[in-house]
């Protein structure tokens, strides 16, 4: 047996040199084969369109690219220093390759998964200026041999000033100086302080995931701020007590305006557009500069149809009242129309992503958690008055409303008191259209590159949700809308009672929400206004209150967005 072991461990050994031997050979090999290539004029000046549906009407187009190039003698130390603590901490050293992470690369790849980050400072900017945007493993390997090539026949200070004038900070800007203008309003990195550049630093790492307009992404910002921070202290660039100091909070914005492109309802558009597409990998220069052309679900005369209806829906004194509208294709999942808003660039909070409580709108939910040929209103009350209510809330979020617990809103609960935008809403009554499956909402239907290749296309997997037969019970239900108000305790009414710390304010019969959903098997809509800045004002002051017929201006808007015909006039 002791023959054996060591037979086979000389043999183990044996096939591991080889497999050495092999590897460095193939690494050699490709390294004398590979030329550098001329740099990627074609990404320098390309940028992403974004259509509508039929792939004939432009819905817009992501950021322009904007570069300012500066020397890397002007370029602070402290500026320097951010971006190699935050990307590749032994820059000045290595061989322009990242052993580890080209391991985890190959990792990612026998797993299935995409290839993932971890490149060094030279990888990155090779990725950029001489190859293409695809993420293979034979591009990868292009990345591997080039940058080893380049870090050994350019100066490692030539290599990070083309990277600083080249890697893209998100806001549509390219290098350093085009960042701290974007972000900050400083005109010259040598302006910078090392809280604004290790801000930079952060961003330049995924400017989606740590994009200051997205609330979620606060959190994990400031994490990677920090690590930024203290991989400075390890460079002996601040010391542990300007850590201290900075690492508290992160430096405040004076972000610049975005462009024209993001004006009216259409920016929210294009804003879904874009963080959908991160989830599949297209981010950052890859989105901006990649030179991609998107398709989107969005339906090009529906979109139309239902931006009119929704400005037809306001008001004559609509000021600070939010109206929101969101529609689905059942059994797809397709985001046919939706309006977060009157104009983007005045208010990024888009509403027909924003819950609220649903009030009503939640009652066919209760036919499914409990099929009785009682009606709509009985079983939902029955249910509620045996303390049921958790029921119905499992049943709607089997449908496609996620659950957010609800605190301290001043009103009744129903199981978790929960919460839902329009598009949640629309989400569920598909499924219940779509006799129980449901299909998870997007608003990208196709990716293709500069030269027509699809890169990725939607490939909707219905689930089914709910029994065929019930849904079809709760959808009879349906037929014609539905509409609701939902009723609490106004914001103002709340940060009262909070400041005197008394309960002067508690009948909870302010209107927070008026709604209206109506579903079909091949569209589903809902409509929902709210007012004030958190959406959690009284509509009373508008003329709606616990009175008003359930939806009253809602229902004006739903079905008219259904309509060919133009809005005739607007609501008084």
């Amino acid at each position: 047996m002791r023959r054996v072991l060591l037979r086979l461990s000389g043999w183990s050994l044996a096939l591991f040199f080889v497999l050495v031997i092999t590897v460095v050979a193939a690494f050699f090999i490709g390294y004398q084969r590979t030329e550098i290539p001329q740099v990627n004029e074609e990404f320098r000046a390309n940028t992403t369109i974004v259509m509508y549906a039929d792939g004939n009407h432009q819905l817009g187009s992501f950021y322009e690219q904007n570069r300012k190039s500066v020397p890397l003698q002007e370029v602070p130390k402290r500026v320097q220093d951010a971006v190699i603590a935050a990307e590749d901490r032994s820059f000045w050293t290595n061989p322009g390759i990242s052993l580890p992470g080209m391991a985890r690369a190959a990792l990612a790849i026998a797993r299935g998964k995409q290839l993932q980050g971890g490149s060094t400072i030279t990888q990155q900017y090779v990725k950029i200026m001489y190859l293409n945007q695809e993420r293979t493993m034979a591009r990868k390997l292009d990345e591997l041999f080039i940058a080893t090539k380049v870090s050994r026949t350019q100066d490692k200070k030539m290599i990070l000033e083309n990277y600083l004038n080249t890697i893209y900070f998100g806001e549509g800007a390219y290098g350093i100086r085009a960042a701290g203008q974007v972000y900050f309003g400083v005109d010259h990195p040598k302006n910078l302080s090392v809280p604004q550049a290790a801000y930079l630093a952060t961003v330049l790492n995924n400017p989606t995931r740590f994009d200051s307009d997205d609330p979620a992404a606060a959190g994990r910002t400031l994490s990677r701020y920090r690590y930024v921070l203290a991989g400075m202290v390890e460079l002996s660039t601040i010391t542990a007590a300007e850590n201290a100091q900075y690492r508290r909070s992160l430096p405040p914005l004076k972000k610049r305006p975005k462009g024209n492109r993001y004006a009216g309802p259409a920016g929210y558009l294009l804003d879904l557009a874009r963080r959908e597409l991160a989830q599949y990998g297209f981010d950052g220069d890859r989105l901006s500069g990649g030179g991609l052309r998107v398709i989107t679900t969005f339906d090009h005369a529906l979109q139309q149809r239902a931006i009119a209806a929704v400005e037809a829906g306001y008001p004559s004194d609509a000021l600070g009242l939010h109206v929101a509208l969101a529609s689905v294709r059942p059994r797809t999942g397709e985001v046919l129309a939706l309006v977060g808003g009157r104009d983007y660039l005045k208010n990024q909070q888009n509403w027909a992503t924003t819950k609220a409580p649903p009030a009503t709108l939640l009652r066919p939910f209760a036919l499914v958690a409990e099929p009785s040929e009682k009606g709509i209103n009985s079983t939902f009350f029955d249910l509620v008055d045996a303390r049921q209510g958790e029921r119905i809330s499992a049943a709607a979020e089997a449908a496609g409303i996620p659950r957010i617990p609800r605190a301290d809103r001043g009103a009744p609960g129903l199981g978790p008191d929960p919460l839902a935008s329009p598009l949640d809403l629309a989400t569920a009554y598909a499924t219940l259209a779509a006799d129980g499956a449901r299909v998870r909402p997007h608003v990208i239907k196709e990716v293709r590159d500069s030269h027509g290749k699809v890169l990725w296309s939607a490939d909707p997997k219905p689930v089914q949700a709910i029994d065929k037969k019930i849904a079809w019970f709760a959808f009879d239900a349906l037929l014609g809308g539905k509409g609701g108000n939902a009723t609490g305790l106004s914001i103002e009414k709340r940060r009262f009672n909070k400041k005197c710390r008394c309960k002067k304010y508690n009948d909870g019969k302010d209107t927070l929400a008026t709604w209206w959903v109506s579903a079909a098997s091949d569209l589903s809509t809902a409509v929902l206004y709210r007012a004030g800045k958190e959406g959690e004002s009284d509509l009373a002051q508008y003329g709606v209150d616990e009175s008003s017929p359930g939806g009253v201006w809602a229902a004006y808007v739903g079905p008219l967005s259904l309509r060919r015909a133009e809005p005739s006039k607007p609501l008084r």
